[in-house]
């Protein structure tokens, strides 16, 4: 008997003339679930419930019970994180089985989701959507991806201001020491926040004048940032208090 358990019910799956049969028993208890395996066998077998008739498990127990918990121990956990913000925005308009979601159905959602979020946010919505419904058709569930067909909105470059250097004088100059330096920095080399706070003792080299940057949020954060006059000040004095390796500090 090939059960497993998934979240709190049980799964079969075997194959039938050729095919996979991957289904949800809805069942929590294990003997009543190698029971509900065999029944199905049976009902394949005598020709009274075809594969072409297998019923899609609901969108919501779908996602909650097969699509997360594969992508948290599959993905990155960032990839994973963005996918489960939006299936909580997708659960609460697809109340429908997996296999009833249509172009047309994912058409009202976009319009519906563009009146609450940017183009943007809709857009990443609509990738997650068209994750999980490759993922469906990889199970056997689905056949074509609802998505596939639904055009996604142009996104602009986003607002983007550049502060003058009157607005930047303002700002050092009512700053708190803490937040000046970082300024300073993120000005100077324009390394991101999260950059500048995650800053170690062995990426610095002043003598050459340069941070390395060994990883960050896309592949092109890796690198090696020139340092100016300004930056080296804000450095050496904090040199002494930079996280160093779990060694200790390099010679």
């Amino acid at each position: 008997m090939s059960i497993f358990k998934r979240g709190n019910v049980f799964w079969y799956e075997f194959v039938f003339r050729g095919r996979r049969i991957r289904e949800s028993t809805r069942l929590s208890n294990k003997h009543a679930a190698m029971q509900a395996e065999a029944i199905r066998k049976g009902d394949l077998a005598k020709g009274t419930s075809g594969i072409e008739t297998v019923k899609c498990p609901p969108f919501g127990f779908f996602v909650k019970e097969e699509f997360l918990p594969w992508a948290k121990s599959t993905l990155k956990h960032s990839t994973f994180k963005r996918y489960n913000v939006s299936a909580k925005i997708l659960l609460k308009h697809f109340n429908v089985h997996i296999d009833q979601l249509s172009p047309a159905s994912v058409e009202r959602f976009k319009v519906k989701r563009v009146c609450e979020c940017s183009p943007a946010g809709v857009n990443r919505d609509l990738a997650a959507l068209r994750f999980m419904m490759n993922f469906a058709i990889r199970q056997g569930y689905i056949r074509k991806n609802p998505v596939q067909d639904v055009g996604f909105f142009r996104e602009g470059p986003g607002n983007m201001r550049i502060i003058s250097h009157e607005e930047e004088e303002r700002y050092l100059a009512a700053a708190d020491p803490a937040l000046r330096d970082v300024a300073i920095l993120m000005l100077q080399t324009g390394m991101r926040p999260n950059e500048v706070f995650n800053i170690r003792s062995e990426n610095v080299h002043l003598a050459a004048r340069f941070i390395f940057i060994p990883h960050g949020k896309t592949s092109f954060a890796r690198r090696t940032v020139p340092l100016t006059n300004e930056a080296m000040k804000v450095l050496q004095r904090h040199e002494d208090r930079l996280p160093v390796p779990a060694s200790g500090r390099p010679q």
